[in-house]
């Protein structure tokens, strides 16, 4: 008995570990769901499958697939805004991530896909090599889109790469208000925005680095207003 106290004891710290987990992270999703309460957020099961059939036209990826589950909606002013779960198949390999769907006026209906920084990551050459990396042209990124240049302006700002059709710049896909907001989204714990035709989204890095919700909405509700 004395030489299997150890084990025992062990045994006992890894349940109580395992239990402060899983009541954490229920804690965590219970104060989630409050959050998005407030926000205006109701559930609407019964839409996942166009959601995730609007997503994929987004993406245009052809060796990848997108569902969705937990989706949410809210009404902002007279626009809906969803919230999801979304989870992005290659062959056995899957990805989830927290996701928002919104309404954004652009002056194109054309694909266009940014990337965004914290700004805690200082400007320099490691955000700029992360921009690169990001925009290498890896397969999971729209089949229609390739590297777009950061206009000169922006450079040092929160957006550290964009893809978007050959030949086209950034500013004939999205206005330069929008852009302003768009930025900021780095801050919310967001990494990709990615849009086409009037409906973009906003991606976290993945399932267990959410959003930070009471600002990524405070963004979502400015971009919705932009009128260009």
């Amino acid at each position: 008995m004395p030489q299997a106290l150890p084990f025992i004891l062990f045994g006992v710290v890894l349940v109580v570990f395992v239990v402060w987990l899983i009541s954490k992270s229920r804690a965590s999703s219970a104060f989630k769901a409050q959050q998005l309460s407030r926000m205006g957020f109701t559930p609407c099961p019964g839409e996942a499958q166009a959601l995730a059939q609007r997503i994929t036209w987004i993406e245009n990826n052809v060796e990848y697939r997108c569902s969705v589950v937990n989706a949410m909606h809210a009404s902002l002013d007279g626009k809906i805004v969803y919230y999801y779960t979304k989870s992005r198949q290659w062959e056995d390999d899957v990805v989830s991530m927290e996701e928002f769907l919104f309404p954004l006026n652009r002056p194109s209906t054309e694909g266009l896909m940014l990337f965004v920084k914290p700004s805690g990551l200082p400007a320099g050459a490691a955000a700029n090599f992360v921009g690169r990396m990001a925009t290498a042209g890896w397969d999971v990124q729209p089949d229609d889109l390739t590297r777009l240049e950061i206009p000169i302006d922006l450079r040092g700002s929160n957006l550290i790469g964009a893809l978007g059709p050959a030949g086209t710049s950034l500013y004939t896909l999205v206005a330069g208000e929008a852009l302003a907001n768009l930025q900021q989204l780095g801050d919310c714990s967001a990494l990709v925005v990615a849009c086409r035709g009037e409906w973009c989204t906003v991606t976290s890095p993945g399932a267990r680095m959410p959003f930070k919700l009471d600002k990524i909405w405070a963004v979502i509700r400015d971009l919705v207003r932009v009128r260009t």
